[in-house]
Order: C-alpha cells, then structure tokens, then sequence
C-alpha cells in the first residue's frame, strides 16, 4: 500500500514538474483540481447521479512531496452535467489525465453504466486505462472515504492494488477499455472486480478486492465469490498467479500450492452436429504449504497431491461454468469469441442467439497440475511421540 502511495506521489511530481517546465506554469496547475479516481452512486431523485471525486491538494509549495486529498461530490442528470458543474464545488476545473480509479456503487451497476462510460468512453481528457470497480459496501463514496493521514490518495492505492491482484487471483483486473470492448461484444459478457471494506481484528479499515461482479451487456445482473472468480480465471486463460488451496477427503484444506504459470486452452469442436467446447489447464505449481504430517520425497505422495489438485481444480472449474449457463445466462469467458476466432461460419449462424447457444453448450473440462518444486524443503516438519 505504501508502495502505491510513494508511486502516485512521484507521477504527481512528474506531472508538477512536466506542466511547469512547458508553456503551463505552476499557476496554471493550481487553478486546477486534479482527479485521483472517482466514485459514482445513485441521487435522491430518480436517475440521478451522485459524482464523489477524490482530489489531490496539491496547494503546497511547488516541490513539496506532501500531497493531500479532499473529496468533493456533486449530483446531477448525467456525467457530463455533474462534471462541469463541479467546478461550482471545487472552483478548479476537473484534470482528469491522472486519474487512477472508478468505483461504482451496486445500485448504479444494477441500473445500467452505458450512460457513465458513455461520457468517459468521449471526453477528450479521460483515461481507457482505469480500473473500474463495484462496492459492496452501500456506496462507492464509502471506498474513497478510507483516506487518512497514513493512507493519504485511496485512488493510487487502488492502482497498486489491482498491479498486485495477479498474486492473489481472487478478483479480474479490468480497465475501462476492457469493459466497454466487453459490453460491445456479441460473444464475451463484462465483469469487474468486487471491492469491499475490512476490518482487521486491532487494525484499521481497509480496502479488499475480492470477487466479481457479472453484466448482462451494461448492467449488472449477479456476482462470483472470490474462490468462484478463480475458478473463472481458470476457465478463461487469466490465472497470472496466486495460491490454490487443496482439500483433503475430510474437505478442509490440507496443501497450499503455489501458482508459477498456467495455460488453458480453448477449442471449439463440432460432435454430431452439436458445438462443444474443450477447455484444458496445464498449471505448475511449487508446493508452498503442508499441514498434514506427508513424506514428500516420497514420489506417490506428491503424485497423489496433483491427483486431488487436478480433480478439485476440475470440480470447481466445471461449478462456475455451470453457474454462468444456468444462473447468469452470460458468457463471461469469451467463449464466444473463441468461437468466432476458430468456426467463423459456425459464428455467423449463431451470433445472434449466442446466449441461448452457451446456455446449452457442452463444455468439456481437463485439468493438469505439475508440481515443479515443494519450495525452500522437500522434509515434512514430524512431531514425534
């Protein structure tokens, strides 16, 4: 977190010394506000949005590395009213180049973002590189509101949040690009990662991203837990890393293991006239956690240990494919684009009722795990009687 600080510090003075090195002057750079990411929620009246903008204070000397925030928040029709109008509020205009972050509350997500991403999707001076957010908290301002002396601009930590999520793979990393490319898609459904407020026991309130949110084109229509969104991320080529937990027959979690690379691979075929859809993982893994009293320079027992992570793996990849077809209705894996990238004329035909054809697609699943390494030891800790 404190590296995701230090790094949007840095990018400001960058940014500081950029605009007063040119033909901008440092006047110029504090007649404006500059956005660090926003939050959108629902108004007080019907179809109004409620804009809350994380602002870095940047009214200290010119060379100074101690950059605040403030919050500022305005409600209006659309975006593009509340955006001008902002200035009302913060008496700056809104510089929008450094923004990190955009956090949507549930309600504004179940009623549809075109008309939000429209507007960033045309402004001259937004970003496609934001990473976009749900809450689960009741708002979005909630998130932004986080903020403290030690946790100064929640927008950078955000950024550096989703830089680490690959090390966790409990959550998808989009950006706004992505989105928009999703919800223009005929064959691949959009998502965004879950963000929620936690408390740890004798610590402070912090951010976690854990979790996905599911849309039916803009709107959003259910969510996957974090074990679910891993699963996902199995199933569609996006694991970058994290841990994969192994249960043992009395189902508690007996081996962690440690994900070093994995490749899925998708492919469409034709059975008897039907489409069918074979997903295959190949994951290595170094063995990073035992908790069972196993003799792991014991090849059978390490045999045994990728045997429970193929099945697991497998179960769990089978579950969410299954959720999405009979739950959402919503390809989310791209599967459809799959689709359309290998049997172009089989796509043609089907395009249009692509959610009716994943709904009852077979999907075939195989899963193989190597275990490469059992990390710094191969010997079990023994506890002798």
């Amino acid at each position: 977190m404190k590296h995701g600080v230090k790094l949007g510090v840095k990018m400001l003075l960058i940014l500081t010394m950029a605009l007063t090195a040119g033909c901008w002057n440092y006047k110029e750079v504090e007649d404006m506000s500059i956005v660090a990411g926003v939050a959108v929620d629902k108004g007080e009246q019907a179809g109004d949005l409620r804009l809350s903008a994380e602002l870095v204070d940047t009214s200290g000397e010119p060379k100074s590395t101690n950059f605040g925030f403030k919050i500022a928040s305005l409600t209006g029709d659309t975006m593009f009213e509340v955006v001008r109008n902002m200035i009302s509020v913060t008496g700056k205009r809104l510089f929008w180049s450094h923004s990190k972050a955009i956090i949507f509350s549930e309600d504004i997500a179940r009623e549809g973002l075109l008309k939000v991403m429209d507007w960033y999707n045309r402004d001259n001076e937004t970003r496609s590189d934001i990473y976009i957010f749900v809450s689960a908290e009741k708002t979005a301002r909630e998130i932004l509101e986080l903020n403290s002396p030690m946790q100064a601009i929640v927008s950078f930590n955000l950024e550096q949040l989703m830089r680490d999520e690959h090390n966790a793979g409990t959550a998808p990393v989009v950006e706004i690009w992505d989105f928009i490319g999703r919800i223009e898609s005929k064959g691949k459904y959009a998502i965004a990662p879950l963000i929620r407020i936690e408390t740890p026991p004798g610590g402070r309130k912090t951010e976690r991203v854990d979790g996905t949110a599911v849309f039916a084109r803009d709107r959003m229509i259910g969510k996957l837990n974090g074990e679910e969104s891993r699963y996902m991320m199995f199933a569609s080529n996006n694991v970058k890393g994290g841990i994969l937990p192994v249960k043992g027959k009395a189902g508690k979690p007996e081996f962690s293991l440690e994900i070093l690379s994995n490749r899925t691979k998708m492919h469409p075929v034709l059975r008897n006239g039907r489409l069918r859809m074979e997903v295959s993982t190949v994951t290595h893994v170094s063995l990073g956690e035992v908790m069972l009293n196993e003799d792991l320079q014991n090849v059978r027992n390490i045999k045994e240990i990728e045997n429970l992570a193929e099945e697991q793996l497998k179960t769990g990849i089978e579950q969410v494919i299954h959720k999405a077809q009979h739950t959402f209705h919503a390809d989310f894996f791209g599967y459809g684009e799959v689709v359309h990238e290998n049997m172009k004329n089989t796509w043609s035909r089907i395009q249009d009722s692509w959610g009716e054809e994943f709904t009852n697609l077979e999907v075939a699943v195989q899963s193989k795990i190597i275990i490469d390494s059992s990390a710094k030891t191969s010997r079990t800790i023994r506890i002798r009687h």
